[in-house]
């Protein structure tokens, strides 16, 4: 602390009076003492510190605790003059005077500021709207800026139109206005959906469409086995899945009690309670290689592929197709052998696999393993 240019005494010495020499006695100087002396003025031994203060600050802040329709006023704080002393500079005393505002600004904002009733006539600007597919093209990803409103957007309203030709329609609210994203899953393979948003704010005003996104989903999607998986080539000789090529042939099955089996969109309406099959050779007209997040493993291996790749079984008497992820013990599978083979245990892999999905013409089933199976997905009823 800086000198004051006060002298001040910590003990009292005590004196003779008659000839003003010391007894040798002492106590504290104390306050309560009657004896005490107060501190006394000496510059010239010493000499007081030099003090600054600061100059006037303010700091303006907007009450930010009114309820959703009102508006909060403006409010200045102020440190005043010379409210503000420091010992080594002005600007140290005025530091701490912005440091004193920035931490009471607000709070005092909060305590006198008033509020408001917002005339809020104006709509919401519209968001911008965009959109991305999924690596495996089976999801629509769509995000968006939050519009401005000078009270704030409340909720939107996301439109939906399938194919070109399609109708508008309200396909879901979104109730949070701090909202930016939505996946879209409910999606059929190779098709385009068109999408846009309105957007509304606390008085009820809804803003203009915004601009359109679209995107097209996957022909058939992530529907395939992994590597190492057998394929039953158009000879009989079986090759892995991972070193097929274009155009090289599959033995295939028309199923002739399952009525058009290349019919994809129809593909979970099929059943019969006997099979009626003959072997035809099917080329491959397209192959990716994706990898998928989780896979789903039959017989200890004897199949092993995405839970959502269509697998022909029989079950209480019934032959039908069923994402593999729907299987359970028991069911029955069907071989190169026209032989039934029962499925004793079902697992669900959760490490990353490499998987190869296949397009083949004219017939989309084929043998992996020996077991015959399709390469789409069953469309959700």
């Amino acid at each position: 602390m800086g000198n004051t240019g006060y002298k001040s005494f910590t003990f009292l010495e005590k004196y003779y009076i008659d000839d003003n020499t010391p007894t040798g006695e002492t106590k504290p100087n104390a306050a309560t003492d009657p004896d005490y002396i107060a501190p006394a003025l000496d510059i010239t031994s010493c000499p007081p510190s030099s003090r600054y203060y600061n100059t006037q600050q303010s700091k303006t802040v907007t009450k930010n605790n009114c309820e959703t329709g009102y508006s909060g006023s403006d409010v200045t704080l102020i440190a005043y003059e010379n409210q503000f002393v420091s010992n080594m500079s002005i600007t140290d005393a005025n530091n701490q005077a912005l440091a004193w505002l920035e931490n009471n600004a607000q709070i005092y904002a909060n305590n006198i500021g008033v509020c408001e009733i917002v005339d809020d006539s104006n709509s919401p600007n519209p968001p911008i709207l965009s959109s991305n597919l999924s690596a495996e093209g089976t999801i629509i990803n769509l995000s968006w800026t939050i519009p401005y409103d000078n009270v704030g957007v409340t909720e939107y309203n996301l439109y939906r139109k399938v194919g070109l030709n399609g109708d508008w329609a309200l396909y879901i609210p979104i109730s949070h206005g701090d909202k930016t994203s939505f996946s879209d899953n409910a999606l059929e393979p190779q098709t385009i959906y068109y999408y846009r948003m309105t957007a509304r704010d606390a008085a009820e005003n809804w803003s203009n469409f915004s601009n359109e996104t679209s995107q097209i989903t996957a022909e058939s999607g992530p529907f395939c086995f992994v590597e190492g998986t057998l394929i039953t080539l158009a000879d009989g000789t079986q090759k892995p899945i991972e070193s097929l090529e274009l155009n090289q042939s599959l033995l295939s099955a028309e199923i002739e009690t399952l009525n058009d089996t290349n019919d994809v969109t129809k593909l979970y309406k099929w059943s019969c309670n006997y099979l009626s099959e003959n072997r035809i050779t099917s080329p491959i007209t397209k192959i990716n290689v994706l990898t998928a997040d989780k896979t789903i493993i039959i017989n200890n291996g004897l199949l092993e592929a995405t839970p959502s790749h269509s697998q022909l079984i029989q079950r209480d008497g019934v032959w039908k197709f069923v994402p593999l992820s729907d299987v359970i013990v028991g069911d029955i599978l069907y071989n190169a052998e026209r032989e039934p083979v029962p499925i004793t245990s079902v697992f669900i892999n959760s490490e990353k696999r490499k998987i190869y999905p296949l397009t083949l013409s004219p017939s989309h089933t084929y043998f992996a393993n020996g077991i015959l199976t399709h390469n789409v997905k069953p469309v959700d009823v």
